[in-house]
């Protein structure tokens, strides 16, 4: 059976209002993508991050334009009376608030999810901050820098000689959102169920703690703490090497134990690198030498000989079709490219200013839904606000507070 795709997503019919700070502003960009009508509230001036670096020429802030594609403008300043009474009206003819504020700032502009949840008893909040609404650290300012060190991934990150590396971008902002969109989901599917809402604790510094990969685990089975690697190779025949037209990732050791090494020694002496008979000597099968420095520059000097005359492609598909785990670096101009992710539509253009640019889409797709960014950022105040007792989206019946 062919099923003919629509442009509604899975979540049309559902008013998101987005009141967040570049913090949370990806979750209500993932909400969007799955066709809920996100409207992000701003302040006459517009909202800060629209101003961020690096911009196109007409002025418009690229990581702007990709928070916020797909969403609607609002100008209404929440500490404004008359404002305030208009964000009220708006709140009755949604189905979720988005925040990412602590509960201090919340309760000045008396948002706290408590009162807000009080005054609408239908409405999904799904309240992100940096620590949660509750603890010591609740109202404790926090940035990107911070929430990544608070979370521990900063602690994972860098030289073990050196000092911890940030990665680059507002990576927390990136996790939270996919976290807090996650949860939101969950909320809103209760809310169609049972027609109330409730209230989504979103702590950034848990969200960020939840992404260490195994370093929980290792201390809990353990008792070993993970520390920063670097770049290079933690053992012989694991890491990146180099190529004829760039870099391949190579996994040849997992916890000092050999994967594939004989498959990996006749792929090489197979192709005239007969150093490669070396890699059989017993040594290689302990764990203590394939750890070491001596034995790590040792397997590259070998492999690299071999792979500075092929390709990534080359070598990704001679080595795979092997069992040899291997993958190409890819480029921003190799994904752009890439014929699986041309194939599956991944990439989409979307108009910014007047300009074309590429957006990446959702890596997900739904049978008869669209899902994916729908348009570029809005201009300030692209609409007026929704007027007061509006129907609220097909399917979320409000119960009266």
């Amino acid at each position: 059976m062919t099923l003919t795709p629509t442009t509604d997503g899975p979540l049309e019919g559902v008013r998101v209002v987005d009141l967040t700070t570049g913090l949370g502003a990806y979750t209500g960009r993932l909400l969007s993508d799955l066709g809920a009508e996100v409207i992000r509230v701003e302040p006459c001036g517009g909202a800060p991050e629209r101003n961020h670096a690096p911009r196109t020429d007409d002025g418009i802030s690229f990581s702007f334009a990709f928070t916020e594609a797909g969403k609607q403008s609002l100008i209404a300043d929440s500490s404004d009376g008359g404002n305030a009474a208009q964000l009220e009206h708006l709140l009755d003819t949604a189905q979720m608030l988005l925040t990412s504020e602590g509960p201090g700032l919340l309760r000045a502009k008396d948002l706290h999810p408590e009162d807000v949840t009080n005054r609408h008893a239908g409405l999904v909040h799904v309240s992100i901050s940096p620590f949660g609404l509750t603890g010591p650290y609740a109202d404790r300012p926090a940035s990107d820098l911070t929430l990544l060190a608070a979370g521990g991934l900063l602690g994972l990150a860098g030289d073990p000689d050196r000092e911890p590396l940030r990665a680059w971008g507002n990576q927390t902002s990136v996790i939270a959102g996919v976290h807090a969109a996650t949860a939101a989901l969950i909320a809103l599917l209760s809310l169609e169920s049972t027609g109330r809402g409730q209230v989504v604790d979103l702590s950034v510094q848990e969200s960020v703690a939840h992404s260490l990969e195994n370093a929980a685990q290792y201390l809990d089975l353990e008792g070993v703490v993970r520390k920063r690697v670097g770049a290079g190779p933690a053992e012989a025949g694991t890491g990146l090497f180099q190529c004829a037209d760039g870099w391949v990732y190579l996994v040849g050791g997992l916890g000092g134990r050999p994967l594939a090494w004989q498959s990996i020694i006749d792929w090489l002496t197979g192709q005239g690198i007969d150093e490669a008979e070396t890699l059989g000597a017993d040594k290689w099968q302990e764990r203590t030498w394939r750890r070491s420095r001596e034995g790590s520059s040792t397997f590259r000097v070998i492999f690299e000989k071999f792979a500075r005359t092929r390709t990534k492609q080359e070598l990704y598909e001679s080595g795979q079709g092997r069992g040899i785990s291997v993958a190409p670096v890819a480029t921003p101009e190799d994904l752009i490219n890439d014929p699986q992710l041309v194939a599956r539509d991944f990439f989409r253009n979307i108009d910014v200013g007047g300009n074309q640019l590429r957006f990446p889409g959702p890596p997900y797709r739904f049978a008869n839904s669209h899902v994916g960014p729908r348009s570029g950022p809005p201009s300030l105040g692209s609409i007026g606000a929704p007027e007061a007792g509006a129907a609220a989206g097909p399917g979320y019946e409000r119960t009266p507070a």
